[in-house]
């Protein structure tokens, strides 16, 4: 038997360990051996932000290599045939095919895979239940991730502004070092909603940044247009996506882990991604800050949560609402000329309780001949109906607004997210000049990262 290989025992399980002196980093000449003592002492921290959630593995077999000859990385979902039967295991379908992940639930499945120089598992927001079926996640994750010409401090400004909006709509909030250039946040779920609709509101909270900071965050994934800022990812709670967990070793040139730290830390100027022994020291001194996590409710039914995740009333002038929207079948409406990062108009219509609102870049079309742009935003309160006012610098939406035109409407049509047609009257020295009839018109079709929010607004022939 070669000198490098022996059988272990792990909580009853024998696993044979070979090749434990191949390095696997060169550049800090960590080994094999070094990789399953790390997950080792680690796993008892690791595994439970693994537990039933099928793991996707990275597996680096001849070592990361160097800067200028990188390893040869194999990306493996599937479990081998020659995987040992105690191994948990579940399948997923797919279309044409199905893959049986492992579920890494126990110390001897973590050091078996590390054994196969796995250094990297990444697994989703959602676990399988006892019987198989599959959960609504139970975690939100947001990826912040640095474009050329940006780093970690910008990561930390943009994770303070993602903290802030998500303690608004009533959810905690933990980052992760990624052990490789970003920063990945948590928010535990109570699993109320599906990975659909956990992935809709995180796509939402992307763009009110990118809207908000645009000079620092995008939330389109296209390289060209990320240079000095921050990529909030929110894709990652897809059900069909993964996230590097908690503690996992990254396959970079040092042996990197993600890792979870506290906001205080976020605050040093010395913060850094962390190396396995500096992590390994903190848990055993510190613990493990994921632990303080407590799941949180996305209320699905309150149509203002996502304009007071955006808000605090002790900050902006704006009305704050503390409770749901009521109901209502009132008919205002209400265009307010918004000097913000560039001037716009808000179209606002009472519906359903709240003002259904959108943003008119270009104004309200005065010719029936063009359309303008009209891009959807949240739901505002009835009282945003009479604000007037400044919004401080650094709130969302800072600027001046002022009421072009206010009063109510007849409706024509209403349907949810595809057209609405309505006449206006307006007051008597109002920017409207007398009653117009308006339609908006979903754009429906366009598959860009916009394309919901997407209306067009026309000015009708027919006018009252």
């Amino acid at each position: 038997m070669p000198a490098t290989e022996e059988t272990v025992t792990v909580e009853k399980r024998r696993i044979t360990l070979s090749n434990l002196d191949k390095v696997l980093y060169p550049e800090t000449g960590t080994t094999k051996r070094d990789v399953i003592a790390y997950y080792a002492e680690a796993g008892a921290t690791m595994i439970p932000y693994l537990r039933d959630r099928p793991a996707t593995r990275k597996r680096w077999v001849n070592g990361v290599g160097t800067e200028k000859e990188p390893g040869e990385m194999f990306f493996q979902k599937n479990l081998e045939q020659s995987a040992p039967s105690w191994v948990a295991r579940r399948t997923i379908e797919h279309k044409d095919h199905s893959n049986e992940y492992p579920l890494v639930n126990d110390l001897p499945t973590l050091i078996w895979l590390a054994q196969l120089a796995t250094l990297e598992l990444h697994v989703p927001q959602w676990r399988f239940g006892p019987r198989g079926a599959r959960l609504n996640p139970d975690r939100m994750v947001l990826d912040l991730d640095p474009g050329e010409g940006a780093g970690l401090p910008e990561c930390v400004e943009v994770a303070r502004y993602v903290r802030d909006i998500l303690r608004g709509m009533g959810l905690d909030a933990l980052p992760v070092t990624s052990g490789s250039k970003g920063i990945h946040l948590y928010a535990a779920l109570d699993g109320r909603q599906t990975s659909d609709q956990v992935s809709a509101v995180a796509h939402e909270l992307a763009r009110a940044l990118e809207a908000d900071h645009g000079d620092l965050v995008v939330s389109d994934m296209k390289k060209s247009i990320r240079g000095g800022k921050v990529l909030v990812d929110w894709s990652q709670n897809n059900g069909a996506k993964t996230t590097v967990a908690p503690y996992s070793l990254r396959g970079r040139l040092r042996p990197t882990v993600a890792a979870p730290r506290t906001w205080r830390e976020l605050g040093s100027k010395t913060l850094h991604q962390l190396e396995y022994p500096e992590v390994l020291r903190r848990v055993k001194k510190n613990g493990d800050p994921l632990t303080t996590l407590t799941p949180g409710r996305l209320d699905e039914d309150d149509r203002l949560a996502k304009y007071r995740s955006m808000r605090s009333a002790d900050r902006t002038p704006e009305p704050v609402p503390p409770a749901r929207a009521a109901a209502s079948d009132g008919h205002s409406f209400v265009i307010q000329e918004h000097h913000a990062s560039r001037l716009h108009y808000d179209f606002r219509l009472e519906h359903d309780g709240v003002l259904v609102s959108w943003a008119l870049p270009k104004g309200v079309p005065t010719a029936s001949s063009g359309n303008h742009l009209a891009v959807q935003t949240e739901d505002h309160p009835l009282e945003y109906g009479g604000f007037e006012g400044t919004i401080p610098k650094g709130e969302y939406g800072a600027g001046t607004v002022s009421i072009w035109d206010a009063g109510s409407y007849e409706l024509e049509k209403w349907r949810d997210g595809e057209e609405v047609i309505v006449t206006l009257h307006g007051r008597a020295n109002g920017g409207l000049g007398g009653p117009r009839k308006l339609a908006l018109i979903h754009t429906g079709g366009d598959r860009t990262a916009h394309a919901e929010q997407n209306w067009l607004i026309h000015l009708m022939k027919d006018r009252p």
